[in-house]
């Protein structure tokens, strides 16, 4: 097949869990023999560029401003309205993509997180006549902030707000052929609010792993202190705070915190003033060795959080997961088995499941290691490929 993908960041930018997501898989199709193209967005325009058998196009964002969710320098709320008006379907767009599309001429496209081009071009796609799968891996179509997050709270009911643009959205959607969405918690959350037409297919399709072999089994040392591990953004929708007050119940001994990412200064400020002497703040870190220097990993998550990529690369590394009820991760965590959940905002459970890792046996950590090994096998790429594949083809 010759696929296009368009995606919102993309190598080689620090491109969030999505864009590594879509990355992984791009360049994992292109190793198959299929023909591959990704479009991304730039903040500039710039010749198309190789990289690992992929094709890259980078487009201008054709808007006020270019829009990156973790920048720091934040942009006035009139400039902000502007453009999530001009995002709800943004022709000017069109014209860029149009190009690529004569220039590819792809058998399917395949769009995933949207913001700074909008759903216009799922109408491009369809006038064309090529086939149209769409990934969600966050909530776009029902939210111009993609998070259905607002003070602090999960937004259970579409706004009022945001009414308007997930009416223009769920037109666009009965362009689609295929859905998928990265968890059955973000299928679900688009299906309850009428999102997806009946027409299109619809399935959940976890991401995939990095390639690469298997963990062996983790062994713990009771004499020395368990490791835990945060990695990832630090801030309150990530709940790095209820994390780091948790710890504050725990006995001074017999642990160790190591706590990967960055944020906002004043919230760094903030964590960093109520965590216990344990606790290591170490900026930016590697997944793959992070994961290597800690025996449990916590997903702290405060919102729905679709899918979180650290939980299966932790299980890839054999370790257990401590994670909240939100979003898609009580799906993949057995509780007692692979890990444990725990209700978002609640420290004094959160304290109480840490106090059980740090009372766990050697052999009960152990068990729990291979338990998490044997559920990173879902997220295999030969198991998520062949799946991929299969539902994306052009005849079903």
């Amino acid at each position: 097949m010759n696929i296009l993908y368009v995606v919102q960041n993309y190598y080689p930018e620090d491109t969030g869990g999505a864009g590594r997501s879509v990355q992984m898989l791009a360049e994992a199709m292109a190793r198959q023999g299929h023909t591959v193209s990704v479009v991304r967005l730039s903040d500039k325009k710039g010749a198309s560029y190789a990289h690992n058998g992929v094709q890259i196009y980078p487009l201008p964002v054709r808007n006020l401003y270019y829009y990156y969710p973790h920048a720091k320098k934040q942009n006035p709320a009139w400039k902000k309205m502007i453009w999530h008006a001009i995002d709800m379907f943004n022709p000017f767009t069109l014209w860029d993509f149009n190009k690529v599309l004569n220039e590819v001429k792809p058998d399917v496209v395949n769009t995933n997180t949207l913001s700074g081009f909008s759903t216009s071009l799922f109408y491009l796609v369809k006038w064309k006549g090529i086939r149209l799968v769409h990934t969600m891996r966050d909530y776009y179509l029902m939210c111009p902030q993609s998070g259905m997050y607002k003070n602090g709270c999960n937004c259970e009911e579409i706004c009022t707000s945001c009414k308007p643009f997930a009416f223009v959205r769920r037109l666009a959607c009965k362009k689609v052929d295929v859905f998928l969405a990265n968890s059955h918690f973000v299928l679900e959350r688009h299906k309850l609010h009428n999102m997806l037409p009946d027409t299109a297919k619809q399935y959940a399709q976890y991401n995939m792993n990095a390639e690469g072999p298997m963990a062996d089994v983790r062994q713990r040392d009771l004499t020395k202190p368990l490791r835990f591990g945060f990695i990832g953004n630090i801030n309150a929708t990530k709940g790095t705070d209820v994390l780091i007050k948790a710890f504050t119940h725990l006995g001074a001994e017999g642990w160790t915190l190591a706590v990967a990412g960055t944020g906002a200064e004043d919230f760094m400020d903030y964590v960093k003033c109520m965590a216990p002497p344990n606790v290591t703040f170490l900026g930016w870190a590697k997944s793959a060795e992070f994961y290597k220097d800690v025996d449990v990993l916590i997903c702290s998550s405060t919102y729905h959080d679709p899918l979180p990529r650290v939980i299966y690369e932790a299980y890839k590394a054999g370790l257990p997961v401590i994670a909240t009820d939100r979003g898609g991760n009580p799906e993949i965590i057995e509780d007692g088995k692979t890990g444990y959940t725990y209700p978002a905002d609640d420290v004094g459970v959160l304290a109480s499941i840490l106090q059980k890792c740090l009372d766990m046996t050697s052999n009960e950590y152990t068990a729990m290691s291979a338990a998490a090994l044997t559920k990173a096998k879902i997220f295999e790429p030969a198991n998520i490929l062949s799946e991929y594949a299969e539902k994306i083809a052009l005849q079903r």
